[in-house]
């Protein structure tokens, strides 16, 4: 089994093994405290880490660095003076993991390692955490969702919480997670979750600065925009930004237990002189400056509860995680606002290491402990199946078995001595109830032996945990979708493939047709684009995460417009993504595993996001003002005018920013954009249903008369679904389900002459074909064709006329998009 688990913390990072039914947090061999500050310095040769490291960030904040977390997942980087070369979050995140390893006093040094994640994590993310796994030396790196890891020290800690729902609420040093929880025979299921990856505590010390420190020096001396300055790598009051970080922190930490706090430091004027500077902070400036952001928290607790229609009474209690629940006011506003129990049995900052560890010793490694000992019944093999973990006295075991049998024995022993199979004879089927010692591991072994007594088979990796719980599953966090063409707008939509909360792994097929003729050894692509994030939003608010493109120099033959493509997607636990593309017409097959770790957010390109995402803002609420819906173009103004803001605040950006400010002014644009989604959802809706009916109605009408059986049949049965999708209240459904509708009716259309008539005299009367002399024959060839109602020779002269256009002709009758259907 796994065994191990590390919390990975913006802050702080503990590491924990399993071991026999218990979890054991190690403790740093220096200082024997439990965290690890998730802080590196570099000092000439030497690497600092964690209280070391802190210490020396007042002597030389440019060489030392933290928060880094907040980063993962993007291209940001650190420039390290010492060194004179750049760090990225996840050299810095190995770095800790490293340190980490020397905390094992066991003398057991493990290759494979579960990792937590916040749940609000993005793939992107996921995978850079991974990845830094990977660089401390890891073989094997398994990530678990924070709010999952707390709440398997929670049940496994605490007893009597069978049929319980409860709300996890975990606010660390970076990041903010709520998970609705909920435990059901045995099995731990997360129902529903909600975050924000850009909210924890290191946000309180900025504000700190920002509101507190920041306008009592300006009360000392005229600064050019201080706040720009201290943000900004090149200017000389970088450095302090760090020292008041630090010094921010202390002052947090200090006022959850005092009504004040001093805090003093040195700063150069504008004038060049340097001036000490000493004040004192009260708990009520504090609890005011936080205020809104964690009312911004307890917001997001309300919002998972409405979305589950679930009251206060449903709930056994709320779960404080995280470092930043120790703050007194956070417990009071949680308490006084959700009226909802709230409970502390467990240490908010060892709590996620320990349901990590609870969870690697429910994980077997990759490699198989078992194997076979005789190599002449190297062909058998041997699939087990049973719960790792168990509240039953007994748990039910069952084995496949394949291969060379014949005349074999099999024998289940536990490894206390406790419990005897004896030798029984080998069916292709093992079915036992293994007796289980209460509250502890139980490891079993199945052997086989031979005729001769021979062990020819041994599996020492069969353990069930009883009296604890385990997890039914990882949920995904966002939807993932693929970006299709919408042929009818010219434009392109979001079409989903795995739901949010579905539970991990996931694995999906998909059939789609081709909306362009793709040439071969020509510049045109084919390109296979999956999103994570909302399936109702617009693609460009939605997170790219693996992309295959297939270009016209790839292709063995021409791929023709409405052509099919199988699209084959996996995503295993640790979110790792698998695109297959077969091209059916050309027998090609495309196949990438996608790990993205690095997230780009270029300032220019954001601006010019945000000012096309304002235009459509004003269309909407014109068209808003037009229909009197008043109050929707209330709601679009208000989310216009938070647009602005971003806006003006991106402005404000220095291009060398040294903060962790665009990715979340980039989140904020992506949020306000699907704000822009819902509130427009009502008119996407009639439009989707109005364009659904028309679709309907008219292929109807084809169909009755010129149809096939088969494509009657066929439309009959989409049918079957139309009041379901029609009352799910969603405009993907309802537009999947018109495309659907279309791709039987539009191969119908071909066959129909007024159809055929119009293309080919939209083709007849175009001018500027390259041959002339080749387009008029064609042209009388289709004359003649019209004359004497041979349609099918009508067709051929609509393909050829096409083939003489221009290429750039050509593209304009091809919709601009990924070129799926």
């Amino acid at each position: 089994m796994i065994n191990f688990g590390i919390d990975l913390g913006t802050t702080n990072s503990v590491i924990a093994r399993y071991h026999e039914g218990n979890v054991e947090v190690f403790k740093n061999p220096i200082g024997h405290k439990e965290t690890l500050p998730s802080v590196v310095a570099f000092r000439n040769e030497r690497i600092l880490i964690g209280d070391k490291a802190r210490e020396y960030l007042e002597k030389d904040p440019g060489n030392v660095f933290g928060s880094f977390k907040r980063k993962m997942g993007t291209d940001a980087s650190y420039w390290v003076e010492s060194i004179s070369q750049t760090r990225t979050p996840v050299d810095l995140s190995t770095m800790i993991l490293k340190e980490l390893r020397n905390f094992i006093y066991t003398g057991e040094s493990p290759d494979a390692m579960v990792i937590t994640i916040p749940a609000s994590f993005d793939t992107i993310q996921s995978n850079a955490t991974k990845q830094a796994g990977y660089n401390a030396g890891f073989r094997e790196v398994l990530l678990l969702q924070e709010p999952i890891a707390a709440s398997l020290a929670f049940v496994n800690k605490t007893s009597q919480q069978e049929d319980k729902k409860w709300i996890v609420y975990d606010l660390g040093g970076g990041t903010f997670d709520v998970a609705l929880v909920e435990t059901l025979m045995g099995e731990m299921k997360i129902l529903d979750h909600e975050g924000d990856n850009y909210l924890g505590g290191l946000d309180f010390d900025n504000l700190i600065i920002n509101r507190i420190i920041i306008p009592y020096l300006n009360t000392l001396a005229t600064f050019d925009n201080l706040e720009k300055e201290l943000y900004s790598s090149a200017s000389k009051y970088n450095k302090l930004y760090y020292i008041l970080q630090k010094k921010a922190e202390e002052v947090k930490v200090t006022l959850s237990s005092a009504q004040s706090a001093p805090i003093e430091f040195e700063i150069e004027l504008p004038d060049g002189t340097w001036k000490d500077v000493y004040f004192e902070i009260t708990r009520a400036q504090f609890e005011a400056t936080i205020r809104d952001m964690v009312m911004k928290t307890i917001d997001i607790v309300r919002t998972v509860l409405e979305r589950n229609t679930l009251q206060r009474e449903d709930l056994d209690c709320i779960l404080l995680v995280g470092g930043s629940t120790y703050i007194p006011c956070v417990r009071e506003w949680i308490s006084q606002h959700l009226n909802i129990p709230v409970s502390t049995s467990i240490d908010p900052t060892t709590a996620i290491a320990m349901g990590a560890a609870y969870f690697a010793g429910t994980k077997k490694k990759q490699t198989p402990a078992a194997t076979t000992v005789n190599t002449s019944l190297s062909n058998l093999t041997v699939k087990t199946g049973y719960a790792k973990v168990s509240q039953d006295v007994e748990e039910y075991f069952v084995a496949e078995v394949a291969g060379d049998s014949k005349d074999l024995k099999y024998r289940i022993t536990r490894a206390d001595g406790g419990f005897d199979t004896g030798l029984r004879d080998l069916a292709s089927r093992i079915t036992e109830y293994l007796p289980l010692v209460p509250n502890t591991n139980n490891q079993f072994d199945l052997r086989l032996f031979d005729s001769q007594h021979q062990l020819v088979y041994h599996d020492t990796s069969i353990n069930i945990v009883n009296g604890k719980y385990g997890i039914l599953g990882q949920p995904l966090p966002y939807d993932i979708c693929i970006e299709v063409d919408d042929e009818k707008n010219n434009a392109t939509r979001l079409e989903v493939v795995f739901t949010r909360n579905a539970i991990l792994p996931l694995k999906k097929t998909l059939t789609k047709s081709l909306s362009k003729t793709i040439r071969r050894g020509s510049d045109d692509s084919l390109i296979i684009n999956v999103l994570e994030g909302s399936q109702s939003a617009m693609p460009s608010a939605n997170l790219s995460i693996g992309i295959i493109e297939i270009k016209g120099r790839d292709l063995t033959m021409d791929l023709v417009k409405g052509s099919d493509v199988e699209i084959a997607l996996e995503m295993s636990e640790s979110r790792d993504l698998r695109i297959t593309t077969y091209l059916m017409m050309s027998d090609q097959e495309f196949s990438n595993l996608f790990t993205p770790s690095a997230r780009h957010v270029n300032i220019g390109k954001m601006l010019d996001e945000i000012n096309g995402l304002r235009h459509t803002f004003l269309q909407e609420i014109r068209a808003a003002d037009i229909r009197e819906e008043y109050e929707t173009s209330q709601q679009l103004s208000n989310l216009l005018s938070e647009l602005d803001t971003v806006h003006s605040e991106t402005k404000m950006l220095p291009d060398d920013d040294v903060t962790d400010r665009r990715y979340q002014l980039d989140d904020r644009k992506k949020f306000i954009a699907g704000q822009l989604d819902v509130f427009t959802k009502d008119k996407r809706k009639m439009v989707a249903k109005m364009d659904y009916f028309n679709t309907r109605n008219n292929a109807q009408s084809i169909l009755d008369q010129y149809g096939t059986e088969d494509e009657r049949t066929n439309f009959k049965n989409l049918l079957v679904n139309e009041r379901q999708a029609l009352a799910a209240d969603s405009v993907p459904i309802v537009e999947s389900l018109t495309a659907k509708i279309r791709a039987i009716v539009n191969p119908v259309y071909f066959r129909t002459p007024e159809y055929l008539i119009s293309i080919y005299h939209y083709y007849a009367d175009h001018e500027g074909y390259p041959d002339p002399h080749a387009a008029a024959a064609l042209k009388e060839r289709g004359e003649r064709a019209l004359a004497n109602s041979n349609y099918d020779e009508l067709k051929v002269v609509i393909n050829r006329l096409y083939a003489l256009l221009p290429r750039e002709e050509q593209a304009k009758a091809n919709i601009r998009g990924t070129g799926i259907s």
